[in-house]
């Protein structure tokens, strides 16, 4: 498969060569004026191609392997790119890009025969809050008509939004149809056949058993390499009852090899997340992965929430370097029942996420570079990676977000920090002795514990523009994790790390962070401690590749439905792994 089919990414530039002409010697004059105009051209070109502004690694040790980065996406004739117009522009149609779709044959709180459609839909050309959606639900005997209505969860600094539409149709439910002022776009049930007729959306049944109690949902990850904060959330999530569902859009392959394992294993899920691409537009529209908040970070977490809505007792909405260790009860699913006793009507847990670091450097997990520079948390390999040590050298800094824990009976959709639909009306002043927290709103804001919030590890080349953000004081460990836990986790890595599929891919495994440093700069000179200007994601981050670092892409079937109004509607089918596409957002 080419790799023109991955969304908004060009091949790679192909090089292209002058054809000299050669002709006979004529005059010495001739060709003086002609190396002359070629050493121009030289610099011209050299000038051009050196000013860009590229978020690279500067290692010296490196340099030698980096190919063409990230290229620019493709031009469409009905692509919008004006900055000045992308949160203000009113567009005749509005591009809704399908993520999801699920069905309920039975729900105990959306009811019978629900349906649920997670969509990114461009929010700035009406109010897309409270839609209601039209369709047509059939069966083998008969069709049926109603509306699905809508929550968003947006961002203002963001053109597109995530939004999932909930409505009720028919029983034994085969074909759904979404219909745009008369068009109807299909939506039928996957199956294990391959074959899918043409313009018809997936859907699946939603879910009604769960791995485990408590489901993790991990934003989605991207050019992820950062394996050991993976190990230890796994291991940590599984000792307390917990399935960590997590996202991926690419990953270093080996790495990616490593987390198949540990699902394999039945400690993760692996969801694969998809870039959006409007094959057909057919009208004006702006480039909705540019213009959503961070991959769509919102839409996975809803798509995780409607997944388990009816299998899981309590959903977390995590980071990859979230681990929370409970203390007052054994289990995740023990400590959020004892919470959530003390105040039945709230609809989430709030958890405050305080910026930790590791200073193991006896395992050569940190590297102490030279003066004033970050350390790195960067297990040399999988050999020398200790749990038991690892919690010993820890440090606690300040407090730095939250995350939220939901009952997903209570919740249609989420956002990156909770919904923006919970009750107002269920505000009450808590204060257990126990637990210690208070409430705001809906949401229990549990003072204790805190989230570990493992720092993101940083590198060398620190500039000094970044260094008030992510270099905060670090103290004295102040969190509690009980001995036996983590005497627990640590065996449990011990035999994981025997396992023969594990014990391959160690020696493999990235002995440092390569793209995470290029990341984390790209997103301090866009908005990192500063005031949000624009809509912020990765899409301007520029990704070099490297000619021995291969990562799994994401990638599948992009089909756009007939052009409507006010929508039309793109979707997805048919999602692979590849290893052709390269090392990209």
């Amino acid at each position: 498969m080419k790799s023109k089919s991955l969304p908004f990414l060009n091949d790679e530039k192909q090089e292209t060569a002058l054809k000299l002409t050669y002709v006979r010697s004529g005059s010495k004059k001739m060709i003086l004026v002609f190396l002359v105009f070629l050493f121009c051209f030289y610099l011209i070109h050299s000038f051009t191609k050196n000013s860009k502004v590229r978020f690279t690694r500067q290692d010296s040790e490196n340099s030698v392997d980096i190919l063409e980065g990230t290229t620019a996406p493709p031009i469409s004739e009905y692509l919008l790119s004006k900055e000045s117009e992308r949160l203000t522009r009113k567009l005749s149609v509005s591009q809704a890009f399908v993520v999801s779709a699920y069905f309920y044959p039975t729900s105990k709180s959306l009811g019978e025969n629900a349906i649920a459609l997670n969509m990114v839909v461009d929010s700035i050309n009406f109010d897309s809050s409270n839609y209601e959606y039209s369709f047509v639900g059939s069966n083998e005997t008969h069709s049926e008509s109603g509306l699905a209505v809508s929550q968003t969860q947006s961002n203002n600094k963001c053109r597109y939004a995530s939004s999932v539409a909930t409505g009720n149709s028919l029983d034994n439910l085969t074909k759904l149809e979404l219909e745009s002022n008369g068009t109807r776009v299909e939506v039928v049930r996957v199956h294990s056949s391959p074959c899918i007729l043409f313009f018809q959306i997936p859907f699946k049944i939603a879910r009604y058993t769960a791995p485990k109690p408590v489901i993790i949902c991990v934003s989605p990850q991207f050019v992820a390499e950062q394996w050991p904060i993976f190990i230890m959330h796994a291991h940590t999530a599984h000792r307390f009852g917990g399935h960590m569902h997590i996202y991926v859009t690419s990953i270093i392959h080996e790495y990616f090899d490593l987390m198949k394992e540990y699902e394999r294993q039945g400690y993760v899920t692996m969801e694969m997340w998809l870039r959006m691409k409007f094959e057909q537009p057919g009208s004006k529209f702006f480039e909705p992965n540019l213009n959503t908040e961070l991959r769509n970070q919102a839409g996975a977490a809803s798509d995780c929430l409607l997944q388990y809505k009816e299998a899981a007792e309590y959903i977390a909405f995590f980071d990859m370097n979230d681990l929370l260790f409970p203390v007052h009860y054994p289990t995740y699913l023990e400590e959020f029942n004892a919470i959530w006793a003390q105040k039945p009507n709230a609809t989430s847990l709030v958890y405050k996420q305080v910026e930790h670091e590791f200073l193991n450097r006896k395992l050569n997990i940190l590297q102490e570079c030279f003066r004033g520079a970050y350390q790195t948390f960067s297990a040399s390999n999988l050999s020398e990676y200790s749990f038991h040590e690892l919690v010993a050298s820890l440090r606690t800094s300040s407090a730095r977000s939250f995350r939220v824990v939901v009952k997903p009976v209570l919740h249609n959709s989420i956002g990156i920090h909770g919904s923006d639909w919970e009750d107002p009306n269920t505000r009450s002043p808590i204060s257990i002795s126990a637990f210690e927290f208070i409430s705001h709103i809906s949401r229990i804001h549990v003072a204790s514990p805190h989230i570990i919030h493992v720092k993101n590890p940083v590198w060398k080349n620190k500039t000094k523009e970044f260094e008030h953000i992510r270099n905060p004081r670090f103290w004295i460990f102040n969190e509690t994790i009980h001995q036996n836990d983590v005497i627990a986790i640590h065996d449990d890595i011990l035999r994981l790390k025997t396992n023969k599929k594990i014990s391959r891919v160690g020696p493999s495994l990235p002995s440092e962070d390569f793209y995470s440093p290029i990341i984390f700069q790209c997103f301090v000179s866009q908005f990192y401690g500063k005031p949000l200007e624009e809509c912020p994601n990765a899409e301007k981050c520029t990704l070099p590749q490297r000619k021995n670092t291969k990562c799994m892409h994401t990638n599948a079937e992009y089909i756009s439905g007939p052009p409507t109004h006010p929508f039309t509607f793109h979707f997805f089918r048919n999602p692979i792994w590849s290893s052709e596409y390269g090392c990209y957002q």
